[in-house]
């Protein structure tokens, strides 16, 4: 087949691996008589492992190898050498499925079929061509190399200008976060200096959920670039909430003892606690939606989801922290 056929099959198809020089025999044919047009015809031939049975139609009865025929007689018709259904595929079928089934069925090239007559064969050599792609894409991927990275900025080579442009947005989203927190806080003044512990905790409540946050979304970005199509988002969202959920209680709880313990006002350890615990929980929401979503609109999470989870997680907190202590303590 021409290159210029080879050009209308997509480059990942069956279609750019197959060759059309093969021997085919009709059905009534003896075995003597395609063993005499193997001697005339072999050097025109690029692969000879099989005979491909056609009917008058010229549709594909099925495949008989070499080994079977010349262990017959002569005189035997080809169509009793048949021994199943022939295995066959499509032009436009994915290689990675010809390749299975040439394992699947120990065959040494796969017939490409259309309308039930055959157009060529992917050869052995092709089918390990492919396995060895396949493979090795495998490994990268495992190593957390593959495809995806390739829509994202490659930092050893990208311009200094580039990479400051492409940081930069996601940096001046925080800052404005930022300022609006430190804005809620100053309406909270007079309460502060009141319950002046609120005011010592307001950097835990920060801290833990930026770190618990950070924690949950670099292990998601890995596990993305590891995984890929691979993860299962409904278990792994289900799975890593749990798990934020049970440390939030345990980070909780020990927060809990510790104001209870060195400062001695249980009541307040308990506002603190729950806004700690609530504050953790969501920041795991929120690293993940964030990366997801970043992620989903093609923009690089390893740029963006940080800084934009960040500031997410920062205003939240705050906002929770001062609500929480609200409702309990009516300030």
């Amino acid at each position: 087949m021409s290159s210029s056929n080879h050009e209308i099959y997509s480059p990942r198809s069956a279609g750019r691996k197959m060759i059309t020089e093969f021997l085919t025999a009709e059905r009534d044919e003896t075995i003597g008589s395609v063993l005499n047009r193997l001697k005339k015809e072999i050097r025109g031939l690029k692969k000879i492992d099989y005979v491909y049975v056609l009917d008058k139609k010229e549709h594909l009865l099925g495949v008989v190898s070499l080994r079977d025929i010349l262990a017959l007689s002569k005189h035997t018709k080809i169509k009793e050498a048949i021994r199943a259904k022939p295995i066959t595929a499509a032009a436009d079928a994915d290689q990675e499925k010809i390749a299975d089934l040439a394992v699947k069925h120990n065959l040494k090239a796969i017939p490409i079929t259309k309308d039930g007559k055959i157009i060529g064969i992917v050869p052995i050599e092709e089918i390990f061509s492919i396995l060895n792609r396949a493979l090795r894409e495998d490994i990268l991927h495992l190593a957390g190399i593959h495809k995806a990275h390739l829509k994202y900025e490659n930092t050893l080579v990208a311009p200094l200008s580039m990479s400051v442009i492409h940081r930069i947005p996601w940096l001046i989203i925080g800052l404005i976060g930022i300022t609006l927190a430190a804005t809620f806080i100053g309406m909270f003044e007079s309460t502060l200096e009141n319950y002046l512990i609120l005011a010592f905790f307001i950097p835990a409540i920060v801290f833990m959920s930026d770190a618990l946050g950070t924690q949950q979304q670099t292990l998601f970005i890995r596990d993305i670039a590891i995984l890929g199509k691979d993860l299962k988002l409904r278990h792994y969202f289900f799975k890593q909430m749990v798990i934020g959920a049970l440390l939030s209680l345990i980070i909780s709880f020990l927060i809990f003892l510790i104001i209870s313990l060195f400062w001695q006002q249980s009541f307040m350890a308990l506002i603190i606690a729950i806004s700690m615990f609530i504050t953790l929980v969501l920041s795991s929401l929120t690293s993940f939606l964030t990366t997801l979503i970043i992620s989903k609109l093609k923009f690089d999470p390893a740029l963006g989801s940080g800084p934009l989870a960040t500031i997410i997680s920062d205003v939240t907190s705050i906002i929770i922290y001062f609500v929480v202590a609200y409702v309990l303590i009516g300030i």
